[in-house]
């Protein structure tokens, strides 16, 4: 049986005047364990949306002290299909990549109408989800929405062979983030 995730969190929410009052039973497997692909950590990337890649790089490698940056600009001309809600959409964004295990993605919105620049506009800069990589895309999907949680945003077919897919789903009540779900291509 799977862990009920969303009713775990909630009790987590109701208690925080008083949170060691909580005793949450903890299982072997989480959710996402036995969905997770194999060798992989459990929080692959840490991804915060922010207004200027290159003010935020700038603050981060002061603050945190990454040295080396990776970037790109990702858009409806490197994923073959990109949704918002259920429904076909074009957004665009520039992406820094530092460290790994978990890696640091800094997330500029550039264009379009996407989850980075409702998240923008809506909270200001700041953590917008955590990522997790996944076997399989689908099937992550599926249990995600049976466990209540609704994929938000996703794209699909972003390497060069048309593979990989990446889907984020509204565990924002739960857990006060969005949760990504990633397949390597």
């Amino acid at each position: 049986m799977e862990p009920d995730l969303a009713a775990v969190t909630h009790r987590f929410a109701r208690s925080r005047s008083a949170p060691y009052a909580v005793s949450v039973a903890t299982t072997a497997e989480s959710l996402l364990s036995k969905l997770r692909a194999p060798g992989t950590a459990p929080v692959h990337q840490i991804g915060i949306v922010v207004a200027s890649c290159d003010d935020a790089v700038t603050r981060y490698t002061a603050l945190l002290g990454y040295n080396e940056w990776r970037r790109s600009t990702f858009g409806p001309e490197d994923v073959g299909r990109m949704t918002l809600r259920g429904a076909d959409a074009e957004y665009s964004m520039r992406l820094a990549f530092a460290g790994s295990a978990p890696e640091l993605e800094l997330i500029e919105p550039a264009g379009g109408d996407s989850l980075y620049s409702e998240w923008l506009a809506e909270r200001g800069e700041g953590l917008h989800h955590l990522a997790v990589v996944v076997g399989s895309l689908d099937e992550t999907t599926e249990t995600m929405e049976r466990a209540g949680f609704a994929n938000i945003q996703s794209g699909h077919g972003f390497a060069p062979d048309g593979k990989g897919g990446y889907a984020y789903f509204d565990t924002v009540d739960a857990l006060g983030f969005i949760l990504e779900a990633v397949e390597m291509p």
